[in-house]
């Protein structure tokens, strides 16, 4: 079962202007993961695993851009889950000399990769298409892509999805303030992007097989007991307020927390035997919106426990653009 279901995923506002409600059709989109092997105890599941360069329809405006978004966000959720992951640099500096010869990422044998990157498996991606726009009182933006994950040992394809992501606001938004911040927020492309990718990431993660519970006592990762913080779901987070977090788990680690993958790497100071503590204050324009606290306890091999926060997400009260000094 993957880590992710233990845990509530973004919720991401769906709404569609009522004055083009014949021409627009807004929906959040629930994702379908086709799982071919599922984890169990005894199976032989990939330990190291690469993300591959996304590819993307020569026809995308914005095709380039939008896979280098959705491959790191992709992988900064994927990395919390049960595998040994390579760095994105290090695969594209592996990848390059063969990449240079003029051969697609898509030509490369599942063989030649295996020999390349020395992975168990790797995560292919494309991107099928990508939008951007703002007009009037209506703002989308969306990522459509197709991902899967191919066991390099045996060829054979472990899961695969084709999913669409869209996000949008009009006149059925909430509120004004949120209307003109969802615009605001979505004229600012990278921004906007970004969270679909996470939307997107988030939702393909809950589904995918996780071999975390397998693996702990195999390569004796660092325990991690439990973790609190002082964010309720039902309050939204002012400026200047402070998240404060606390984990417990085995002493004289290297601990540290993220807002999702807003804020990452916050420390965090062990206060006492094992108990772990850390806090983020947080600023007017920052955007957090549904994010997960995600708490990581490293040690000196460097091997590294997450544990997330159960209880609520961190989301941040809007602040109109009109305001901003």
């Amino acid at each position: 079962m993957s880590i992710m279901k233990s845990y509530s995923i973004k919720k991401f506002r769906c709404a569609a202007a009522l004055a083009l409600v014949a021409l627009i059709s807004t929906s959040c989109g629930k994702v379908r993961v086709d799982v071919h092997h599922e984890t169990g105890k005894n199976w032989n599941y990939p330990e190291t695993v690469a993300v591959l360069p996304f590819s993307y329809d020569s026809a995308i405006e914005d095709g380039n851009y939008t896979r280098s978004i959705l491959r790191k966000v992709f992988l900064n959720y994927f990395s919390y889950l049960g595998y040994n992951d390579l760095p994105l640099d290090t695969v594209d500096l592996k990848l390059e000399p063969v990449i240079k010869t003029g051969v697609t990422i898509n030509d490369i044998s599942n063989g030649q990769l295996m020999k390349i990157l020395g992975v168990d498996a790797v995560i292919r991606g494309h991107i099928i298409n990508s939008t951007n726009f703002t007009a009037g009182i209506y703002a989308e933006t969306s990522i459509e892509a197709k991902l899967e994950m191919i066991d390099l040992r045996t060829n054979k394809v472990l899961w695969d999805t084709e999913h669409m992501e869209l996000a949008s606001s009009g006149i059925g938004t909430l509120s004004l303030v949120d209307m003109i911040e969802d615009q605001t927020i979505n004229s600012e492309a990278g921004v906007a992007y970004h969270q679909v990718a996470e939307s997107f990431a988030l939702k393909i993660l809950a589904k995918i097989p996780d071999p975390a519970s397998l693996r702990h006592n195999e390569i004796r990762l660092p325990r991690i007991e439990s973790v609190e913080a002082n964010i309720k779901g039902s309050n939204k987070l002012q400026p200047g307020d402070l998240i404060y977090v606390s984990m417990e788990g085995e002493p004289a680690l290297a601990g540290h927390f993220d807002i999702g993958s807003f804020k990452t790497g916050i420390p965090m100071k062990e206060v006492s035997s094992g108990l772990y503590t850390g806090s983020y204050r947080i600023k007017k324009w920052d955007l957090i919106d549904g994010a997960l606290i995600i708490t990581s306890l490293t040690n000196k091999k460097g091997l590294t426990a997450k544990k997330f926060y159960k209880k609520a997400l961190a989301i941040k009260e809007t602040q109109a653009p009109l305001e901003r000094e």
